[in-house]
């Protein structure tokens, strides 16, 4: 009887981490920049999300790379928390009043980004960002 009990919480333990293990993901997306002051706005930004479990820049590659409670948010929130501090992604362009508040140091090259947007993206939705 005590074996089987074992067991039993054993498998129960197994399952509950295997669970919550499961609804962990993370993402890697280009999003534009230049400085430290943008690093610290955009890592603040994806990480105002309560689910983001973690979220870190590169300034040298541009990209941030996301790991988030996947049962409660999802990539699109995230990056559109980034753009609505003037930070152009993947998924949306900022808004132009956004970035043109940015400091000048801030205020990366702003060329017809749908190249390097994802496929998926919805392009009205970038272009009515505000």
């Amino acid at each position: 009887m005590n074996t089987i009990i074992k067991s039993g919480i054993l498998f129960l333990s197994i399952f509950l981490f295997s669970n919550f293990s499961a609804q962990t993901k993370s993402f890697k997306a280009r999003v534009e920049g230049n400085c430290g002051m943008c690093k610290e706005r955009i890592e603040t930004a994806a990480k105002s999300d309560k689910n983001v479990k973690s979220a870190d820049w590169s300034m040298s590659k541009k990209v941030l790379t996301v790991s988030y409670d996947a049962s409660k948010t999802d990539k699109k929130a995230v990056l559109k928390n980034v753009a609505e501090v003037g930070h152009d992604n993947e998924m949306f362009r900022a808004s132009d009043k956004v970035y043109d508040d940015l400091d000048a140091c801030c205020q990366y090259d702003r060329p017809d980004n749908s190249k390097k947007m994802a496929k998926n993206a919805d392009t009205k939705q970038v272009c009515e960002l505000k």
